[in-house]
């Protein structure tokens, strides 16, 4: 196992639901769901999201066929005051790997996120020429599902949250490959995005997680980054480690040919939020007590997906 440094971290309702603690920050889970893990294993899901104590879910690669009856149902039971109020916001864009955005915290829908996310004709043309150089016909469909994206506005103590949600095309190593070719293209587009969101209404703070697939360049972690209008600049990852406080991989490689290593990452935007806490959760990392409290086993993270989740909270600055 290899360790990698760490970087530098639709439905809506009227009725705003109660957090559990007034005290509480912005807490988000992001992870790579692998599909529909808590469909198959609701009550390690259930035990998770409970640990982390989140308020905002970010799911990516989450299968399309999911249903918001299986999300409520797997998420029923995990606050602190058991209220059970929760807004979903399903991502239309990425084909079999939408972007989920489940929160406490009362949502706003966005017209730019509220719809498959186009690449520009150009350069969906260019790369579909070099996935058939490259034998990968078959992925040249996918292009027409859209970039696996999600945006939605979180209201926080009077104040606005853009929290976007994605998954970057996997694979690819080198860096002339035609995965991180599209993995570029992508993350200009959703920067793009985020940029039009920032002009049409007023942000006060920006949250972007995902799976980065950061496998060969910092390219696509950098344009994501931003610059974007002041006062929100750019912005940085929050640095988060493993229970050891060194070990930073989040996709596990062990068993494959390519080393476990950090793929995963939150960016936030710092003149407007902090990072107060956050970590990477790993139920490798629990001793037998703590294991035995949530009702898991050591073994269960690698069963529910290849990703790990990571978990932050912020506060306002």
């Amino acid at each position: 196992m290899t360790n990698c440094v760490s970087i530098a971290v639709n439905t809506t309702s009227e009725t705003a639901p109660r957090i559990a603690s007034k005290e509480a920050g912005v807490r988000v889970l992001s992870w790579n769901i692998s599909g529909d893990a808590f469909v198959r294993e609701p009550e390690t899901f259930r035990a998770f999201v409970k640990k982390a104590q989140a308020n905002v879910l970010l799911l990516d690669e989450v299968d399309p066929s999911t249903t918001e009856d299986q999300i409520q149902s797997a998420i029923k039971g995990t606050t602190l005051n058991q209220n059970d109020d929760w807004y979903i916001n399903f991502g239309q864009s990425g084909g079999r790997q939408r972007d989920v955005i489940v929160s406490r915290l009362p949502q706003e829908s966005l017209p730019e996120f509220s719809r498959i996310i186009p690449y520009p004709e150009y350069e969906k043309d260019r790369i579909r020429k070099r996935m058939i150089e490259a034998d990968m016909a078959k992925y040249a469909k996918s292009l027409e599902d859209g970039i696996a994206v999600n945006g939605v506005i979180l209201r926080k103590e009077g104040r606005r949250l853009l929290v976007v949600s994605m998954d970057l095309e996997c694979c690819g190593n080198e860096p002339d490959s035609w995965e991180e070719d599209k993995r570029r293209i992508e993350t200009r587009e959703i920067r793009k995005i985020i940029r039009q969101v920032i002009n049409r209404t007023h942000i006060d703070g920006i949250i972007v997680a995902g799976d980065f697939n950061l496998v060969s360049t910092g390219i696509p972690l950098v344009n994501l980054s931003g610059p974007y209008k002041p006062p929100h600049a750019g912005l940085i990852a929050a640095e988060l480690y493993h229970q050891d406080g060194m070990t930073t991989w989040i996709w596990d490689g062990r068993g494959t040919p390519f080393p476990s290593r950090a793929m995963d990452f939150v960016l936030y935007s710092p003149n407007a939020i902090k990072l107060k806490e956050g970590y990477i959760f790993s139920t490798e990392d629990l001793s037998i007590e703590e294991l035995k409290k949530m009702g898991v086993q050591s073994e269960s993270s690698s069963k529910m997906s290849e990703h790990l989740p990571l978990i932050a909270e912020f506060v306002w600055q």
